[in-house]
């Protein structure tokens, strides 16, 4: 995954101080015309809302260094420094500066799709706060997964073992740690499941909040944003989704190891209420009561979902039936018994209410 490289120290100068002059062309208290520089971004009173109306210090505008995209979580508007500017009636002396500008802008575009109901400036606050792969790994005192190991065998049994870049192993108490991965090698969330039997806590989900207790640190940020970024954090592979093309929604981050442009979530009770409303998102939950039971709400409200019975009639793996709960599983049968069935997944998508018998 390509590192997303830092604005260079010249052209941040220059664009802290022309954001400066539209603050202070916008707003006449003194403590709404300051900017505040935090880690990773510039914090501004929005000079498009003006703001809180209540508290004067309050800076809910912020500019992110890493893509020069701006985002203000009072009014929900989202621009790039050049918007602001050209919104604003302030530009640059000189004219190479506006053209590095917008050079930058094009070429730092995050890899993530806007949509409605998760704000591009929630993907930025996360990717400022996360810690990378070698932080967590340090501070959890977790371990690489090498060929031979206990845990290794375990992917092999599941047909990962070519997958090891997106887990990590706590040998204390022999959890498998499954990363929630973003640009950078940063850590947005991640899920342990234990590797022995256990009466309870077989799953333990760790968003970016519950991460942040664990290594012992504050987590610096508005109500608003928590909220939002502990969202993010358990939607497994959400940096990498491409919301234009089909996605498909499982119950856990494993099955969405196997399939291409896919979301695994913490379980199947996880509110998907943000994903809904997307036109593109299907969903292929396990092949078992709970799961089938959620696919058919969401047929219901004309999403599509998989039809796992009619898969399975279909394509002759009745006696499989009982092995087959979700796809690492039928990746598994399909691997043992040669079926190229794997090929036809996405013909069994519905969003018809007819089909729910199918499901």
């Amino acid at each position: 995954m390509e590192e997303i490289k830092n604005i260079s120290e010249e052209l941040k100068v220059k664009v802290r101080a022309m954001i400066k002059n539209v603050v202070v062309k916008e707003h006449t208290d003194p403590n709404k015309r300051m900017v505040k520089e935090m880690p990773g971004r510039l914090t501004v009173a929005c000079p498009y809302c003006g703001d809180s109306h209540d508290d004067v210090h309050k800076k809910r505008g912020n500019l992110y260094w890493t893509t020069l995209q701006y985002h203000c979580f009072n009014c929900g508007i989202h621009t790039d420094v050049y918007g602001i500017l050209k919104d604003h009636g302030v530009g640059f002396k000189d004219k190479m500066d506006s053209i590095n500008v917008i050079e930058y802008i094009k070429s730092h575009k995050l890899k993530v799709n806007e949509v409605k109901t998760m704000q591009y400036g929630i993907f930025q606050k996360i990717l400022e706060l996360a810690p990378t792969r070698e932080e967590l790994k340090k501070h959890m005192k977790f371990v690489e997964i090498e060929p031979g190991d206990y845990p290794w065998f375990y992917l092999k049994d599941r047909l990962l073992q070519n997958k090891t870049d997106r887990f990590l192993y706590s040998p204390s108490d022999k959890r498998l740690a499954v990363l929630n991965l973003g640009p950078g090698n940063k850590v947005i969330g991640y899920q342990t499941r234990s590797l022995v039997k256990r009466k309870n806590s077989r799953y333990l989900t760790y968003d970016i909040e519950r991460i942040y207790e664990e290594m012992d640190r504050e987590l610096t940020a508005e109500p608003e944003e928590i909220a939002g970024m502990k969202k993010l954090s358990t939607l497994f592979g959400i940096m990498m989704v491409n919301f234009q093309e089909d996605v498909t929604i499982f119950e856990g981050p494993i099955d969405a190891m196997f399939m291409q442009n896919t979301l695994g979530l913490a379980s199947v009770g996880r509110s998907t209420e943000e994903l809904d409303e997307i036109p593109t998102v299907r969903y292929m939950f396990d092949n078992d009561d709970p799961g089938k039971k959620k696919m058919l709400e969401k047929l219901r409200r004309g999403k599509r979902v998989f039809m796992w019975s009619k898969f399975i009639e279909e394509n002759n793996m009745n006696i499989y039936k009982k092995k087959i709960k979700d796809l690492n599983d039928l990746v598994m049968v399909s691997w043992e018994c040669k079926s190229n069935c794997l090929s036809k997944v996405n013909d069994y998508f519905t969003d018809s209410r007819l089909d729910a018998y199918y499901l």
